[in-house]
């Protein structure tokens, strides 16, 4: 093998190399947008049971453009976090997430919270009820 051969055969190995190196890097990020967006609930665990009106909803999304709560549109931040508060009624309560990439696709996220039926007592104790009557 002679010298410019030699060369010629380093300068295709290196191009091939970074060819590849370069397809490989497109292959992987491309990836991202090939699976979609993901939902991730971190508050409250899906099956809890909440004994307060209202509870706090915390979670994460990855490559969304939307993010909708039960039917509606909902505020995600610039690194992709999301909290709202919602009402919890007694019995079984479904709330179920939507986030939809800038393709039109969709992932759907379901928890199911128990409420727990809060009793309101009332307190007739306070205040005096004994009316008196006097007569001059």
């Amino acid at each position: 093998m002679t010298r410019t051969s030699f060369i010629r055969l380093i300068k295709s190995v290196v191009t091939l190399f970074l060819a590849s190196l370069i397809v490989a890097f497109a292959i992987w990020r491309s990836l991202n947008y090939a699976r979609g967006s993901s939902i991730t609930i971190t508050e409250p665990v899906n099956g809890s049971s909440i004994s307060s009106k209202s509870v706090l909803i915390k979670g994460h999304v990855e490559r969304a453009k939307n993010l909708i709560l039960n039917g509606n549109g909902i505020n995600i931040n610039e690194k992709g976090e999301f909290s709202i508060a919602i009402l919890v009624f007694p019995g079984i309560n479904v709330v179920t997430l939507i986030a939809k990439d800038q393709f039109g696709r969709s992932t759907e996220q379901r928890i199911v919270l128990s409420g727990l039926s809060i009793s309101t007592t009332t307190d007739t104790s306070i205040g005096n009820n004994n009316a008196t009557t006097t007569t001059p």
